[in-house]
């Protein structure tokens, strides 16, 4: 009893010890940032090929289309044989092979299937095997990227295809989960606590798990573990501490509690390493009843993560400098543009101050020179009747002017009135093959009259909109309706090359259809091109 005891308050004493160690990190918690860099290494897994130590988890999500495999092997000798365990000197092995797939960036799915293997194990009549399978799926609830806590939840069937449970008595052993002869249902919650970089910084993970047996014919287990993680480049520190005992029957000191020191290699190459070891902290049970777990326990891991969306995000993040880098040159044109202005004000201003200075000397001279008043007199008539013939002439300028814009109004086109009046322009005469972004040649001279008509209004900002039908799911649509919007937009600047800087280009998929996707008319309306005025308030200078 005073040993139970002991081991109780020794377990209890690293638990409080790997918080404290944590705990002033929490306060200056730096989570990986949003600037979308991708960390060095792959993510640290645990044996379910999920995130987490070697058998504590991660509330962090694998994230959005990486897959991952995962290969344990732990070993341990039985040193003491009793009746509902192997006999003594009996070797135990046992492999595992894990995968898990993350179906969105808070959702992940997994799967693991064990296999046993004994040498010297005389007292059983199956020493080797298929032991447990398992499948289940992770959440975590979805907070900021800069927040210093992640929490989830699990759920996994464990299904006890095994033909030997190597341990029998309570939940005793290691493998106890590896070679079930029942199933169960396993319910977890997760936290984690952050602080650092996914490169270079530290973790705290924390379990609390309930196990229920579908057959009743077992009490409900407690499951509870605790894991500090200290990444440092491509090698990773974990200790971690686990404890299983039954709901109605608490025991922690003599029931399975064990500690695990482990080291992970991370690679660069979608390959991490992991080695450790399972130390027993249990004390021993009383009345010759059998021991919760041998000493030790030994295991390497071998790790494969791969990003299938990695290719995916790299041509958005480039597509977003691209936009970054066209902003940036139509903000600099701008304020060329401004700065060009304000110095014509200035000579502007300055013209008119000499000016003024001019006519003030003009009045002296003519003060002083009285005998040039006639001739200054028949001069002034002589420039009032000029102002006035150049005054009549402006009028009949103007006049003209006028005339000549409502002729070329009467001349506009169809597509300009329709651009014009509207501010969008439907590109009916422009096709594509099924699923392809390549121009046919029959659209081709119809774009090169819409290119050079869009010539004549300078000042307008255009997007180029790109839609498509339901048919396929949405990031293909996407990815297809921006495709043929820069192909048409491409051809337009190749004809006008002045309008590079007013035409935009926007893929918007199904998101936006015309008519009704449920027949084929309407499934061809919404399958477009169109032309966009993104400043409209320039188009009162063009139908004035």
């Amino acid at each position: 009893m005073l040993r139970s005891n002991s081991i109780m308050s020794r377990s209890c004493a690293g638990s409080l010890f790997l918080v404290f160690c944590l705990f002033p990190s929490i306060h200056t918690v730096r989570a990986e940032s949003d600037s979308g860099r991708t960390p060095v290494y792959s993510p640290v897994v645990n044996g379910e090929a999920l995130r987490g130590l070697s058998t504590v988890g991660s509330a962090e999500s694998m994230g959005a289309g990486r897959i991952t495999f995962d290969f344990m092997a732990p070993w341990y000798k039985q040193r003491i044989g009793y009746l509902t365990t192997p006999n003594t000197g009996a070797s135990l092995f046992t492999g595992a092979g894990a995968f898990s797939y993350g179906v969105n960036p808070n959702v992940d799915i997994f799967g693991s299937i064990v296999g046993f293997a004994s040498s010297n194990y005389s007292n059983t009549a199956r020493s080797s095997g298929l032991g447990t399978i398992r499948a289940g799926a992770q959440g975590s609830l979805p907070f900021a990227r800069s927040a210093f806590v992640r929490m989830g939840g699990q759920v996994a069937l464990i299904g006890g295809t095994s033909q030997n449970q190597i341990n029998t008595y309570r939940t005793d052993g290691y493998n106890y989960f590896e070679t079930r002869t029942g199933y169960d249902f396993l319910g977890k919650l997760m936290q984690t606590f952050l602080s650092g970089s996914e490169d270079w910084g530290i973790k705290l993970h924390l379990n609390e798990a309930g196990v229920i047996n579908i057959n009743n014919s077992e009490p409900v287990l407690l499951l509870l573990g605790a894991g500090l993680q200290a990444n440092a480049g491509c090698a990773v520190l974990g200790a971690e501490i686990n404890s299983r005992t039954r709901f109605n029957e608490m025991s922690f000191g003599t029931d399975p509690l064990w500690f695990t020191p482990t080291l992970h290699i991370r690679t660069p190459y979608q390959m991490n390493v992991m080695v450790g070891a399972d130390v027993s902290l249990s004390a021993d049970r009383s009345n010759g009843n059998p021991r919760a777990l041998e000493p030790y326990r030994i295991f390497g891991a071998l790790a494969f993560s791969f990003d299938m969306l990695k290719s995916r995000r790299n041509a958005e993040f480039a597509q977003k400098q691209k936009a970054a880098q066209e902003k940036a040159a139509l903000e600099y044109n701008a304020a060329q543009s401004a700065k060009q202005a304000r110095s014509l004000a200035m000579k502007s201003a300055d013209d008119s101050v000499a000016l003024a200075n001019e006519k003030n000397n003009g009045r002296m001279q003519m003060d002083s020179m009285q005998r040039k008043a006639d001739d200054d007199a028949r001069a002034n008539k002589a420039a009032a009747d000029v102002l006035a013939k150049k005054a009549t002439a402006d009028s009949l300028a103007l006049i003209q002017a006028a005339s000549n814009l409502a002729l070329e109004k009467a001349k506009r086109s169809d597509a300009e009135k329709k651009l014009l009046s509207t501010g969008e322009l439907l590109l009916d005469a422009v096709y594509f093959k099924t699923g392809e972004t390549i121009i046919s040649i029959n659209s081709k001279p119809y774009l090169n009259i819409i290119g050079i008509m869009l010539l004549k209004y300078p000042k307008l900002q255009i997007e180029v909109a790109g839609h498509t039908d339901n048919i396929g799911d949405k990031d293909y649509n996407i990815t297809l309706s921006q495709g043929r919007a820069e192909a048409v937009r491409n051809y337009l600047t190749e004809v006008a090359p002045a309008l590079s800087l007013s035409l935009f280009s926007h893929g918007y998929g199904m998101s936006m259809p015309k008519a009704d996707n449920g027949s084929k008319e309407g499934r061809l309306v919404n399958r477009r091109v169109e032309l966009r005025v993104m400043n409209k308030d320039a188009l009162q200078e063009y139908n004035r």
